[in-house]
């Protein structure tokens, strides 16, 4: 959508989203699924196509002028990760292919066994539940879930760890209500009970400035599909100590020294963690898209879809039949703004919003059954904004939503 009012600025940033000039079925592409998966700046897409065409080596194994060049592109990707997390060392960046695969290596791999206590929240992504889950009845940890309620309450926390608590595992920036927590604050009072942290930063990474030095996270994990870079790549960052521990998840390939027919030895940082030829395609993208998201400046974006989320917010509040679920205030939710529509399930609302109006949102239970399951709440949908989306986009969810409320009456 090309409005004449928008800030030059803006159009500039627009412009270098191929996907926002396409016309399906004649319609501008609104697209609000960006809590799944964000746009690709044109940048990001001419390195991965450069790859695709030029790329032909395994890294870390051949010499040739294609394999160093191929070590080239992942040890590149591996810094670009560094300056944007605020870490410092190479070895702790492990490549893996998305944030899930990442929370489950550290479920699988952190030796955690009979009576240790893991801790979540009650809106925690699947990818975050279901692998305690597995390991209640795999290895008889105790997984405890903290709800959350109105906010997460620093009091309660505190009690939980004078219980004994071995590792807390919690989302940075909510998928289904977009609120954030205190992360900084719950990694000091772990630290305080000797608690080890995960982090799920897969919402907050794209709008939120992350400085790893200063949460004192032991473990963070994200996508970068979540950060208009390649699909299929994500990030397990982790303390070197702590990752030297894990068990490695999947062996073989690189992740080895030597071997004999009776046993091995295990490789050193990130090697032993990284098994297989890394996926050099997307990898190629990670300089891109981290180097784009810098120049925008996270703050700047935080800003901007904030913004987009009060005029969502004041709008969807003004429809009778629609509820807006999570912290009241659109500040505490940031990118998303997720509702429902009394009489309209979502998967109806979602296919009237892309197929009158070229609305693209996601619809369902977004990964996380059990709060849905929980609140007695059917579905959802869920509108998520980014950098390139503009108030006319709204204003055009807006009325689309009212015009469905008003062939209701």
């Amino acid at each position: 959508m090309t409005d004449p009012a928008l800030h030059p600025e803006l159009l500039r940033i627009r412009a270098d989203f191929p996907a926002l000039a396409a016309r399906p079925r004649g319609k501008p592409v609104i697209y609000f699924d960006n809590a799944c998966t964000t746009l690709r700046p044109e940048s990001v897409a001419a390195a991965i196509a450069d790859q695709v065409r030029t790329g032909a080596a395994c890294h870390g194994r051949s010499y040739h002028r294609l394999g160093r060049a191929a070590t080239d592109t992942l040890a590149r990707a591996r810094h670009a990760v560094l300056r944007l997390i605020g870490a410092e060392r190479p070895e702790e960046v492990i490549f893996v292919r998305s944030a899930t695969e990442g929370l489950n290596m550290v479920a699988r791999s952190l030796g955690l066994g009979p009576g240790d206590v893991v801790l979540t929240t009650d809106q925690e992504h699947n990818a975050n539940l279901i692998p305690w889950q597995r390991l209640t009845r795999s290895h008889r940890i105790r997984h405890e879930i903290m709800p959350l309620g109105s906010g997460f309450d620093m009091a309660e926390f505190r009690r939980r760890l004078r219980r004994g608590v071995r590792l807390v595992s919690v989302f940075h920036t909510s998928n289904l209500t977009g609120a954030t927590l205190p992360v900084a604050e719950i990694c000091h009072e772990a630290r305080r009970h000797k608690s080890l942290v995960l982090i799920d930063g897969a919402q907050s990474v794209m709008t939120h400035e992350i400085d790893l030095a200063s949460m004192g996270a032991d473990f963070f994990v994200f996508s970068l599909h979540k950060m208009m870079g390649p699909t299929g790549l994500g990030v397990l960052w982790g303390r070197a100590a702590l990752l030297e521990r894990l068990e490695p998840l999947i062996v073989g390939g690189d992740t080895v020294t030597d071997a004999t027919y009776g046993d091995c030895t295990f490789a050193p940082l990130p090697a032993r963690l990284e098994a297989g030829v890394a996926n050099l395609d997307a990898a190629a993208g990670v300089e891109a898209a981290v180097d784009y998201l810098l120049q925008l400046e996270r703050r700047h974006i935080h800003s901007h879809v904030v913004a987009l989320n009060e005029i969502a917010t004041e709008g969807l509040r003004r429809i009778p039949r629609v509820r807006v679920l999570g912290p009241p205030a659109p500040a505490e939710r940031g990118a998303i703004v997720n509702f429902t529509m009394d009489g309209v399930g979502s998967h109806s609302l979602a296919r009237l919003l892309d197929e009158r109006a070229g609305v693209m949102v996601r619809h369902g239970k977004h990964c996380g059954h059990a709060w849905y399951n929980a609140l007695g709440v059917e579905e959802s949908v869920r509108a998520s904004f980014a950098v390139y989306n503009t108030e006319a986009e709204v204003e055009v969810l807006l009325e689309t939503v009212a015009k469905v409320d008003g062939m209701l009456e």
